[in-house]
């Protein structure tokens, strides 16, 4: 690639990089907490690693508090120089070594009394991310060291997702394109999350403790279940998740502002008391989520999935009677 195309897809990255990070800093719950922890076991004797440094705040504030070592390892490009001029405005720019890479290929000597690594981007369940806690971990953690988080839990629970659509002014139906975005999970955002109402206890899906797991643990058939007084209201599965920071500070990402809820919808079923089940399995390009109800075994469950969505509308675009115009650019 050459220069002028390595700048152009710069710029281009640069506004969604900015909006990302200001929404990480305008966290409060997520900085009060997580600056908490790191308070807690910072000192002048404490080595600290800082992976996925973002903004480099967390840097900064390890080598406010003194620590005789920080390491910042940041990924994104445009964020390396970011970090080190808000290192400059703290009065720290020489207390922080800077190492632009993937956490899985920096090469960096000796172990770390303190590693902070928000690496989950939205896949924090993922294989890969796991895999690459693992790494850190065995490559860097010092024997008695402390991961944050260290811990992260996910949860599911039944909610009734209240609709977004603008109030229809066609009298005619759409319950194709309804029922087609059915297979779609929803990322809800933190303006968003008030259009979920819990009607049940969240359930815990996978616990993950970073601290020991040795292999990325299997996200396919989930389950849980729910004994409700009424399933009619019930049309999604929001799911969220717990971080540990330490074992008493910890984060409910329904109250984080740079953490979404997971929505699956479905069709409510006409049931009022009985039970509801769930069978997910959590994947970028496969995923799928199954809910019945075992009170009621003659309702038949209901299964979604992108994949399904994708196989509908091709199946029903070669039925489609239409016309077809190829562009004369249009390479054969």
């Amino acid at each position: 690639m050459k220069k002028k195309e390595r700048d152009e897809k710069f710029a281009a990255h640069m506004p969604g990089v900015l909006q990302y990070h200001r929404l990480m800093l305008g966290d409060a719950v997520r900085n009060r907490l997580l600056a908490k922890a790191i308070k807690q076991v910072v000192n002048e004797e404490t080595s600290f690693l800082d992976i996925g440094a973002g903004s480099g705040i967390w840097a900064i504030l390890a080598a406010k508090l003194g620590a005789k070592r920080v390491v910042a390892v940041e990924i994104e490009e445009a964020l390396i120089p970011f970090i080190y001029k808000h290192a400059q405005e703290n009065g720290v720019a020489n207390k922080i070594e800077i190492i632009h890479g993937r956490s899985d290929d920096v090469k960096i000597k000796g172990k770390f009394d303190v590693i902070v690594s928000e690496l989950f981007g939205g896949d924090a369940m993922g294989a890969e991310t796991i895999k690459s806690f693992i790494d850190l971990r065995t490559r860097f953690l010092a024997a008695d060291g402390v991961l944050m988080p260290h811990r992260l839990i996910s949860f599911a629970a039944p909610v009734h997702l209240r609709s977004d659509d603008v109030p229809a002014t066609l009298d005619f139906g759409t319950d194709f394109l309804r029922s087609v975005q059915l297979n779609y999970p929803i990322n809800l955002t933190a303006v968003e999350k008030n259009r979920a109402q819990y009607l049940g206890e969240p359930v815990p899906l996978v616990d993950i403790d970073f601290r020991n797991i040795d292999t990325p643990p299997p996200l396919a058939n989930l389950t849980a279940s729910w004994k409700l007084e009424d399933l009619s209201k019930v049309n999604a599965i929001a799911t969220f998740n717990r971080h540990y920071f330490t074992e008493k500070i910890q984060m409910d990402s329904r109250k984080s502002q740079s953490w979404g809820v997971g929505i699956y919808p479905f069709e409510p079923f006409a049931v009022k008391k009985g039970e509801l089940s769930l069978s997910l399995t959590i994947d970028a390009k496969q995923g799928n989520w199954t809910v019945a109800v075992p009170s009621n075994p003659e309702i038949r469950p209901q299964s979604y999935s992108p994949v399904f969505a994708f196989t509908r509308v091709r199946m029903s675009q070669q039925m489609t009677p239409h016309r077809k115009f190829k562009s004369p650019t249009t390479k054969k």
